[in-house]
C-alpha cells in the first residue's frame, strides 16, 4: 500500500506541474481521483462525483494558479497512515512556487488525503485542506 500511495502522489505532483506549465492532461489528472469524493476546507464540506463539472473545476483551478504565478509544486514529505487493508490517510507536505513581481515566493502547506487501493489502483477519494486564499494573502500573492 505504501508504495502504491507514493506512486499516486508522484503522479499527482507530475500532473499538477504539467498543468501549471500550461500542458494539462486532464484525463490523467482526473484518473488520480475515485468516482466519488468528499472535500473539507475552511470554506465548508462538499461531496461530488468525478464528472465534467469536477474536471472543469480542476482546469479552472490550474488556470487561476497559473494567473497568480504558480510555476510548480514539490512534495516535501509524505506520511502514510493505513486505516485498513485498502484505505489510508496520506499527509502531504507541499511547497508551491510562485513567480511574482517581487521575485520568487514559496508557500509550504500540508494537505491530508483519503486514499483507496483496490483492484482498480490507488486513488484519492477525499481531501482536507487549509485556507488557500489566506496563505496567498499572507505571502502577498493576492
Amino acid at each position: 500500500m505504501h508504495q502504491a500511495i507514493k506512486d499516486l502522489f508522484d503522479r499527482y505532483e507530475s500532473q499538477t506541474n504539467a498543468a501549471l506549465a500550461g500542458q494539462p492532461d486532464m484525463a490523467a489528472v482526473t484518473d488520480l481521483y475515485d468516482q466519488a469524493f468528499i472535500a473539507a476546507s475552511p470554506a465548508g464540506i462538499i461531496a461530488g462525483q468525478k464528472d465534467r463539472e469536477f474536471r472543469d473545476a480542476l482546469a479552472a483551478g490550474f488556470a487561476r494558479n497559473r494567473e497568480l504565478g504558480a510555476t510548480r509544486v514539490e512534495i516535501r514529505d509524505l506520511r502514510i497512515m493505513p486505516i485498513d487493508p485498502i484505505h489510508a490517510l496520506a499527509h502531504v507536505d507541499w511547497r508551491a512556487v510562485y513567480d511574482t513581481a517581487d521575485g520568487q515566493k514559496q508557500i509550504d502547506f500540508t494537505n491530508t488525503y483519503l486514499t483507496r487501493t483496490d483492484g482498480d489502483g490507488t486513488r484519492v477519494f477525499g481531501w482536507i485542506t487549509g485556507d488557500e486564499n489566506e496563505a496567498l494573502r499572507e505571502h502577498g500573492i493576492i
